[in-house]
């Protein structure tokens, strides 16, 4: 599954490598435009790789084709994300201003800052760990079925998805450091390998779901 992946972006096994590079410079451009117009760029990104999420993708990688159709999945993705990231994203903040904006009087010893901080991980991995699952979900079976416990829970609980979450998990840390360089050229590279890691992450949770269809409750 992880030379599959890393393959992906180039075209995979099937696919033809002008497109595949054509694909990969208007993800990066995207991502650099992020930097001066803050979301809005990376909504066709989300867009592109619900369809990447597709059994139909395992072939080949898509292009950036369709635009209505591109923005309406990109939207549908930013919805599920923002679901199960909002809980996470609030308790990351209030841990982070307990321990920094406290004040002398309500500090913390390092018992407290390691019990803390392993619990917050724990907490954010619960709501993290099912999203590659959900956004899947909702890329083959519509947005309700991304909410639906019964519909995903066959598939987190398999070894097989857990593989391909640590590939995701994995890829995004390496292109993160990158992107977040305080050096300009280092950064720079970074927005194109985070665009890279993106589809290599979806690609490897595609390939950890099979041919599931995630008909659930809904």
């Amino acid at each position: 599954m992880l030379s599959e992946a890393l393959r992906y972006p180039f075209g995979g096994d099937r696919g033809d490598r002008g497109d595949a590079a054509e694909t990969l410079a208007v993800g990066f451009g995207l991502h650099l435009v992020s930097v001066w117009v803050p979301v809005l760029p990376l909504v066709p990104v989300l867009g592109y790789l619900l369809r990447v999420l597709r059994p139909d993708a395992a072939d080949a990688p898509p292009r950036f084709t369709d635009v209505p159709s591109l923005l309406r999945d990109g939207v549908v993705a930013a919805v599920v994300a923002a679901a199960y990231l909002a809980v996470p994203v609030v308790g990351l903040a209030i841990t982070a201003r307990g321990l920094f904006l406290g004040g002398p009087g309500a500090g913390v010893g390092r018992l407290g800052v390691i019990v803390g901080g392993a619990a917050t991980i724990l907490f954010v991995c619960c709501f993290t760990y099912p999203l590659p699952a959900a956004l899947a979900a909702a890329a083959r079976s519509g947005l309700r079925t991304a909410f639906d416990v019964r519909a995903l829970l066959g598939v987190v609980t398999n070894a097989r998805y857990f593989y391909g979450w640590s590939i995701g998990v994995g890829a995004l840390g390496v292109a993160a450091a990158f992107a977040t360089s305080p050096a300009r050229p280092v950064a720079l590279v970074g927005y194109f390998l985070l665009f890279y890691a993106e589809v290599v992450a979806a690609a490897a949770v595609r390939d950890a779901v099979g041919g599931k269809r995630f008909l659930g409750s809904c």
